[in-house]
């Protein structure tokens, strides 16, 4: 019969999250989010020969700056 220490440190046993990183993820999710809605509004208060330098034009801007605010780029949630 195996004692209790063995059964709880077995592998089967789901691995527990510690409450502050289950509240933390969403959060820092959330803001991040946020942040690039900002960041992409601010497309739309550039003019025309600044969005140039950057590779975008004025209907760029606006279909990145409408982006849902969700969609947050890969690279971006990795860091």
């Amino acid at each position: 019969m195996p004692s209790i220490a063995t059964v709880l440190s077995s592998s089967s046993r789901p691995a527990r999250i510690p409450l502050a990183r289950r509240i933390w993820r969403p959060a820092a999710a959330l803001a991040l989010a946020l942040k690039v809605r900002r960041e992409r509004r601010m497309l739309l208060r550039l003019d025309d020969r600044t969005l140039k330098d950057i590779g975008f034009n004025r209907g760029d801007a606006y279909a990145e700056a409408y982006r849902s605010f969700w969609d947050v780029p890969v690279d971006r949630l990795r860091r």
